[in-house]
């Protein structure tokens, strides 16, 4: 089988460049140990699907090159609607109601929405992953709140998510379809992209339930579509999971080996 692999353009992927790189190269690595040949470029580079390509595996975001492979008469993974599912706001339309997320709203950058109440609370950029600072920002009241989607206005984001902030410690996961998480850690600032979780609590692996943990995952990458995952989630005082975001093929950094394994398993099954 010939592979077509799209990695990541350096823009989207913030903090993160190596870790994106490496389970890339890892899960090309293992498709060409099973025999496969597989043509590697970045998203950047991606003007249409070569000739002669029995599927594609990506980490694409961009919107041009989500398009050449929305065109693809192969199988995808992940395919372009998970992507576009795993967008902030598109996600908290798709797992609202579902008991996974904080109380979101999504709402114009033109003023503080009169139905808003709840303080401290989260403002994320809408249409994309955080590759700014200022993408996600913790709010403690109005008045930052105001400041702050009027900064989002002022760059020409005319819409927000506002997020509950979960109280809890935050945990880092991550997984593949068939085969549910294949890692998760206790997160501090320093394993964050911009150092947002200092407004977490100090995690206490005691009240960790792997089961709900794995469930939450599983029943949050089954709405979305998305094959290959990670996100966030907030661990609260009684073990309640709840999740504050959901990423499309993230960096698995710490487990690319054994990741990039069981998602070339996963690309490979897609063929056969």
């Amino acid at each position: 089988m010939r592979y077509l692999g799209v990695s990541r353009a350096e823009l989207y992927s913030p903090n993160r460049v190596s870790g994106d790189t490496a389970v890339f190269r890892a899960v090309a690595s293992e498709l060409e140990r099973h025999g496969h040949e597989v043509i590697c470029i970045n998203e950047q580079e991606l003007k249409s699907i070569p000739d002669g390509i029995g599927g594609v595996f990506h980490m694409a975001r961009s919107r041009e090159a989500l398009e050449v492979l929305s065109q693809a008469k192969v199988p995808v993974t992940n395919t372009v609607q998970a992507v576009l599912n795993c967008a902030r706001a598109a996600q908290t339309r798709l797992l609202k109601g579902s008991g996974l997320i904080p109380e979101s709203m999504i709402c114009p950058t033109s003023g503080v929405p009169g139905g808003w109440s709840l303080y401290p609370c989260w403002i994320k950029r809408p249409d994309s992953h955080a590759v700014d600072r200022d993408d996600v920002q913790f709010i403690q009241n109005a008045a930052e709140l105001e400041a702050a989607m009027r900064g989002f206005a002022e760059r020409g984001i005319r819409e927000c998510v506002l997020q509950d902030h979960a109280k809890g410690w935050l945990v880092k996961f991550y997984g593949v379809k068939g085969i549910g998480l294949t890692d998760c850690y206790a997160a501090t600032a320093k394993d964050g992209k911009f150092g947002l979780e200092e407004h977490n609590d100090m995690p206490d692996a005691a009240c960790v339930d792997m089961d709900a943990l794995t469930a939450a995952a599983d029943r949050a990458s089954g709405i979305l579509g998305v094959d290959v995952y990670g996100g966030d989630a907030v661990v609260g005082r009684e073990g309640e999971i709840t999740i504050i975001d959901f990423n499309d093929w993230p960096s698995f950094r710490t487990c690319t080996v054994g990741a990039a394994q069981q998602i070339a398993e996963l690309i490979m099954k897609k063929w056969k």
